[in-house]
C-alpha cells in the first residue's frame, strides 16, 4: 500500500541539473526553430514565473527576455512588485510595469452598464487572468516574440488556471515539473528565499491562497499526483493511499477529470470521413512546408 509520506519523498527524488539543462535546451531549441526574437514573460514575485524568467535568460540571454508585471490596485501586494522588480534587476532584463486596474474595471462596468450584470470575484478575477494575457500578446506582436507561460505540472492537471488567461501561451517551459519540484529548481538557481518560500497565490482577489482553494499543502497534492501521473496507479490503490484524507484525494481527483476541457483543443464533431482538426490531424509542433 502506499504511504503519502513515501510519496512525498518521490516527488522530489528527480534530476535537477538533467532538468535545467533540458528545459533550456528545449526553449532554446524552440525559439530558434520558430525565428521569435523575444521572450514575453509576465513575471508576479511567485516561485514559478521567477524559475521560468531565470531560465529563459540562461537559455536565451538577457536580450532577448522582456519582463512584464501586471499589478491590480488592491489585489497585487506591494512585496510581490518589490520581488519582481528585484529578480528584473539581478538579472539586468528590462521591466515593463503596466497598471491593468483601470482596463479590468471598464470591462466590468461595460458589463454593467444597462445590463446590471454583477460579476463575482471568480469571474472578475478570469477577467484580470486575461486582460493580463490580452497585453502579454500585443507585446509579443509588436517585438516578434513568443508568450512564454508559467504554469508547472500541478497547475495544469488541476485546471488551476484561466482558459484563455495564464494558460493561453505559446510555451510553457516549467509545464512537466510539479509545484514540490520547481521549488526544488528555484532554490537550485539561488532565487532569493522570499519568493522561493512564498505562499502561491494567483491574487486574483484580496487574500487568495492556492492551498486554501485546493483544500491541501502542494506537496500533498503532489504526492496524490504522481501516484496518478507518473506511477499509473489505480483510482481504488490511490484511494487507499495511507495518511492521507480520502475526501482530499477525492476532491483532487475530480479537479483532474472536470478540468480536461482545459487541457483540450476545443471539442469538433466529427463529419469528415478524412481528417478532423484535434481528433486525426496532427502536424509537429514545428514543421516547415517544403
Amino acid at each position: 500500500m502506499l504511504t503519502i509520506e513515501e510519496l512525498k519523498g518521490k516527488v522530489k527524488q528527480f534530476n535537477i541539473d538533467f532538468s535545467i539543462d533540458r528545459i533550456t535546451v528545449a526553449i532554446r531549441h524552440y525559439f530558434d526553430k520558430t525565428q521569435a526574437n523575444k521572450a514575453i514573460i509576465g513575471i508576479s514575485g511567485g516561485i514559478d514565473s521567477s524559475v521560468t524568467f531565470a531560465l529563459l535568460v540562461k537559455a536565451l540571454g538577457k536580450d532577448h527576455v522582456k519582463a512584464v508585471i501586471l499589478p491590480h490596485s488592491g489585489l497585487t501586494p506591494d512585496e510581490d512588485i518589490k520581488d519582481a522588480e528585484n529578480l528584473a534587476r539581478e538579472f539586468d532584463v528590462e521591466l515593463i510595469k503596466i497598471d491593468i486596474s483601470d482596463i479590468a474595471n471598464k470591462m466590468r462596468e461595460e458589463l454593467n452598464k444597462g445590463n446590471e450584470i454583477e460579476l463575482d470575484k471568480l469571474t472578475y478575477g478570469n477577467i484580470i487572468a486575461r486582460t493580463r494575457m490580452i497585453i502579454l500578446y500585443a507585446l509579443s506582436n509588436y517585438m516578434n516574440g513568443l508568450v512564454v507561460g508559467s504554469g508547472d505540472k500541478s497547475e495544469l492537471l488541476l485546471g488551476y488556471y484561466t482558459k484563455y488567461g495564464d494558460g493561453g501561451v505559446d510555451i510553457l517551459p516549467i509545464g512537466d515539473l510539479y509545484k514540490t519540484q520547481v521549488r526544488v529548481i528555484g532554490k537550485s538557481l539561488n532565487l532569493p528565499e522570499t519568493i522561493v518560500n512564498k505562499p502561491s497565490s494567483p491574487r486574483l482577489w484580496p487574500g487568495q491562497k492556492a492551498e486554501d482553494e485546493l483544500g491541501a499543502d502542494y506537496e500533498t497534492i503532489d504526492a496524490i499526483l504522481y501516484a496518478l501521473i507518473e506511477l499509473r496507479r489505480t483510482i481504488d490503490e490511490i484511494m487507499n493511499i495511507r495518511g492521507v484524507n480520502k475526501e482530499l484525494i477525492k476532491n483532487i481527483l475530480k479537479r483532474v477529470f472536470n478540468t480536461e476541457h482545459k487541457r483540450r483543443f476545443p471539442f469538433i464533431p466529427k463529419l469528415s470521413p478524412g481528417m478532423t482538426i484535434g481528433i486525426d490531424w496532427r502536424i509537429p509542433r514545428i514543421s516547415k512546408f517544403i
